[in-house]
């Protein structure tokens, strides 16, 4: 495999499990590991929510260096899976470098999910977390179009990308929807329902690798994380809030 070849298997490891969710420690891991079975010499990357940094000496003696830019951010632990399995083979000698880059390449394509592949899974979310807030039927059913609705929100609006306008108004919509359901039907626990509505926009896994990152000593990374999960919490406090000003209108109207 050529230097190019090598930096491109390197630099897409690393992105494929940044960009989905993965610990920054576990991309930086996963290149070295790829490296070494690589046959680099002294190989190391830098990782931070928003860049990749990796550098090598090639068999030729010549320090490599790379620098990655993500772009994205999603949550899909599959592909960060993917990655790890396809390092654990090649440091078994169980597939060639060349062969690594096809499958990371077609890994790193976009996933041709179906548009209701996320609504769905929000309103199963949303139904099981109402479940454990101890809600009934109704609740579970209330907060489940609530959730689903939040992901369709992207297929009004042009500015579908704005994931900032999309935490606003998703948790209003999750805010709302129960307090004007229980108001005409008097039907359901509206914190039951609202909760669990909103946990699909909770900012968990941000969070978590928030606290590993620190903990591993990686303040860049975990700084970032943290900043990005506690703004995430404050959109969605915030859309609840004006969901919650807006039923207060409608109240006196109904």
């Amino acid at each position: 495999m050529t230097t190019a070849g090598q930096i491109k298997v390197l630099t897409l490891a690393g992105r494929i499990i940044l960009e989905n969710g993965g610990e920054t420690y576990r991309a930086e891991d996963t290149i070295f590991r790829m490296a070494k079975a690589m046959g680099l010499k002294e190989p190391d990357a830098f990782g931070v929510p928003s860049g990749l940094f990796i550098s090598f000496t090639d068999a030729q003696g010549e320090r490599q260096t790379s620098v990655c830019r993500m772009h994205g951010r999603d949550t899909d632990l599959s592909r960060v899976d993917a990655v790890n399995q396809l390092s654990r083979q090649l440091s078994a000698g169980d597939i060639t470098g060349d062969e690594l880059l096809v499958k990371l390449t077609e890994l790193s394509k976009p996933a041709a999910h179906s548009r209701w592949h996320a609504p769905l899974t929000a309103a199963l979310t949303a139904l099981g977390f109402a479940l454990m807030f101890e809600g009934s039927l109704w609740e579970m059913v209330i907060s489940a179009i609530a959730a689903a609705l939040t992901q369709m929100i992207p297929w009004v609006w042009s500015w579908q990308h704005d994931n900032m306008i999309k935490l606003v108004l998703g948790s209003a919509i999750s805010a709302l929807l129960p307090l004007v359901f229980h108001h005409i039907t008097g039907l359901g626990l509206v914190d039951a329902m609202v909760a669990g509505a909103l946990m699909p926009l909770v900012p968990g896994l941000s969070m978590t690798n928030a606290v590993l990152d620190v903990v591993r000593g990686d303040m860049v990374s975990g700084t970032a994380h943290g900043a990005r999960a506690l703004l995430t919490a404050a959109l969605v406090a915030g859309g609840a809030l004006i969901g919650t000003a807006v039923f207060g209108w409608i109240g006196g109207v109904l």
